[in-house]
Order: structure tokens, then sequence, then C-alpha cells
């Protein structure tokens, strides 16, 4: 097998996925976005995790959002899935024991503990829900027992605003809570967002860090540009922009609404725990258009886009977090080397013919530096997997070799972990 057959193989998968997904009731858009790293170039604003954050007005961002790209020492916990809003876009019902949820209640404080006994560390500590304020006991005593168990964590509310009032938050600051996040829902009336603004303009008050997060749904923008404004005035620290997902069901509510899903959603297919669906087209475009605005009008104001690789990334270092330990796994895979901005594991290859002549080449390099050089081989493809490190001196001695970069994943089994390759991209020719 030659490289681009190789290639293709993945093409196929890419192809599948998206006929999979259209069976759900909405299409994909036609062609394929520029990539976000073009369509970002010489901005005004902060690109990080590898283009999938982006932050530009004032430049605040909770430091809850930095420690969410790697999902280490911070942990979300909720009462109930229960919620007094009915949004068409939410994507609670795709979370495990939803319906269970619904009726019952977790015990936050008695989860807490036990993950404490079992020696977690946390510096980040979130309630969410459904809306939690529907428990404003089980927050108080959330809180108050974080406080005990980990006096120096950072700790966050996300909230419709129900149940905010002078008394709430009051309740909320003994209780030692540092940061809320309201969700301002579009589709409510002009009386309801303008409560919701009031409560808002409460928490600012009272000194928490206070933000705004929220989907940015196409079509919306010049509704969105008012509420920065207004969020500025206000003196919010800052608002996170999602990227608006379909959550695979309720297709009709999007497909009246013109809306389509983004072609190649995410910057690697795979599996991913986050249960907030697929991205739809424009959302992203619109996105960066509000920091353009925030830019123009120097808001003093943080804006941070996050993106669903941004939502996904936080999976893709907890698994492969095992070869950054080291140990067994580092030595078995050492070809592999660790991408600090998208978080996967990756090496070059070479294909059919090339094969051997790499490997000579290889061997030869390693007796010039007195070193071995880590490769692995697949007679049955045939193909060679290598350090990316060597592609140049591979290149210089083969120029005519079929060179590929090779994107993977750890995935826990009974031996411990294997590879998953999850894309394949030529590097030359």
């Amino acid at each position: 097998m030659e490289r681009a057959e190789y290639c293709e193989a993945f093409e196929r998968v890419n192809a599948d996925f998206e006929a999979t997904v259209a069976s759900y009731g909405l299409p994909f858009e036609e062609e394929a976005r520029e990539d976000r790293a073009l369509r970002c170039a010489g901005s005004r604003w902060i690109s990080e995790n590898g283009g999938a954050s982006l932050r530009g007005g004032n430049g605040w961002l909770s430091p809850a959002c930095v420690a969410c790209r790697t999902g280490e020492r911070t942990v979300t916990f909720f009462a109930s899935l229960r919620c007094p809003k009915n949004c068409y876009f939410c994507f609670n019902p795709n979370q495990e024991d939803y319906e269970r949820f619904l009726q019952e209640k977790r015990d936050m404080v008695r989860e807490l503990e036990q993950a404490h006994a079992a020696g977690a560390c946390f510096e980040y500590l979130a309630i969410t829900g459904g809306e939690p304020m529907l428990h404003e006991a089980d927050v108080l005593a959330f809180l108050e027992r974080a406080g005990q168990l980990y006096p120096a964590a950072h700790t966050r509310l996300y909230t419709s605003g129900y149940g905010i009032d002078e008394g709430s938050l009051g309740r909320l600051t003994e209780a030692g809570l540092d940061e809320i996040r309201f969700s301002i829902k579009l589709e409510d009336d002009d009386r309801e967002r303008d409560e919701l603004r009031g409560r808002i303009a409460l928490a600012v008050g009272r000194g928490f860090d206070v933000m705004v997060e929220m989907p940015v749904i196409p079509g919306t923008l010049e509704v969105m540009k008012r509420l920065l404004l207004d969020l500025a005035a206000i003196g919010a620290c800052g608002i996170n922009l999602l990227e608006f997902c379909f959550p695979l069901y309720n297709a009709p509510e999007f497909a009246k609404r013109g809306f389509k899903l983004r072609k190649q959603p995410y910057r690697v297919l795979y599996n991913y725990w986050y249960a907030g669906g697929l991205p739809l087209a424009d959302s992203e475009a619109e996105a960066l258009e509000l920091l353009r605005f925030a830019a123009d009008e120097q808001l003093d104001l943080g804006v941070h886009y996050c993106s669903s690789d941004n939502k996904n990334s936080g999976q893709l270092f907890q698994q492969n977090a095992a070869f950054l330990r080291g140990g067994d796994v580092r030595e078995r895979y050492a070809y592999l080397s660790f991408d600090g901005d998208d978080f996967l594991l990756k090496c070059a290859k070479a294909f059919g013919s090339s094969v051997e002549a790499v490997r000579a080449v290889l061997d030869e390099l390693a007796v010039k530096r007195s070193e071995p050089i880590a490769y692995e081989i697949d007679d049955a493809v045939p193909m060679i997997s290598f350090p990316l490190v060597e592609v140049s001196a591979i290149t210089e001695c083969l120029p005519g070799a079929e060179l590929a970069q090779s994107s993977q994943v750890l995935e826990p089994d009974d031996a411990g972990y294997r590879l998953r390759e999850l894309a394949v991209e030529p590097l030359q020719g």
C-alpha cells in the first residue's frame, strides 16, 4: 500500500461519518470553511490552545477556562438536571441517566468527599445543572464543604439567573463562591431579559467574577454586539462565546431556522466525550466578528471564543497524559512525540516501496549518532513509523520518499493502552 491509498481510508471514514450524521435530519454546509488559523491571521486577539481558544476585548479570561483546556485539577458537579428553561438546543438529554436526574438528586457533598478521600487534587470546582439554584441549599452545602476540603480552590456556578437576588447572592458570598456564569437566552422576551440584566448587575455589585456564557447562534450578530456593549457597561468581567452545536436530536427546530452543520466539524474526527453535539455552520464566523467588534470598540470586557475543538482538547490531553508521564507507555511508543498545541501524539510515516529505504537511513543515522532511533514497522501495510524530528534528514537522503504525518491518541485496553490513529496528512509530494 502506498501513501495515497492509506490516506484515502481516512477520507472514507470522514465521508461515512457525514452520511451517518445526516441521518439525524440536519444537512452539512456544502463547502468546508477556510482553516481557523488562516481566518485569524493578523488578528488583534490572542490565539491559544492550538488556535481553538481565542480571546479579545480587554483580554480577561477566567482561570477556570484555562484549566478546562487540559482538564487537570478541575471537576464539575451537579445536583440535578432539572431546569426551568426549555431551550431547543439543550444537550443535557445526551447526558448519562438524564431521565433519572430529572427526578432524582445527586449528593454533591458526598461525591466531593469521596473524591477527596481517594486523593483527588482540585484547583477548580464548578456547579452546573440543569439549574443549580433550584437546589440552593445543596449548592451552599457544597461550597461550604469545598472550602473545608479545598480551601484554595476556585469555585464557580452556572445559572440561568433563576433564584438570584440580594439574599441568595449574600448567601453565596458567605459560602465562598468566586465566579458566577450567567446563561442568557435570546429567545426570552424583553421582560425576562431585563430581569436577568438586573440580576447580573447585582452579582457584579457583590464583587463576584461575573461572566456570561452562551452559544453564538447564527443570525444573532447584531443582538450579540448590543449585548457585549451592555455587559461592558454593567461591569461584567467577560463573556464566553460558545460555538453553537446541534445535539443530534430536535432536528426540526434547527432545520426550520435554516441551520446547517459545519463541514469538517472537528479539527480531528474522534468519539469525543463532550455531549454538546456537532458545531453549526456560521457560528464560528459570527464569533470571530464579535471579537473584531470588541477590538474596534475597545471594550473593557473579556471576550473569549470557545470552539468545539477547545471543548474537546481536555479529553485528548487526559487520554495522552500517560505518554507524558513516561514509563512503559513512553518506552513502548518512543517514536511518538506529544504535540503541545493539540495534545495529540504524532509521528512520521513512510509507505510501500519507501519503507526499506527509510529504515536504512534511520539505522545509518543511529550509527553516526551512537544512539538508537526508535521506529516501528508494520509489514502488513507495509509502513514504517518514526519520529517527526527525523523528517528533514529523511527527505534530504530520500527526496522522493512519500511521507505523512500521523496523529494518534491512547485508548485504554486490557493490556494497558493501545494507539488509535485519527488522522494522516501528506508531508510532501
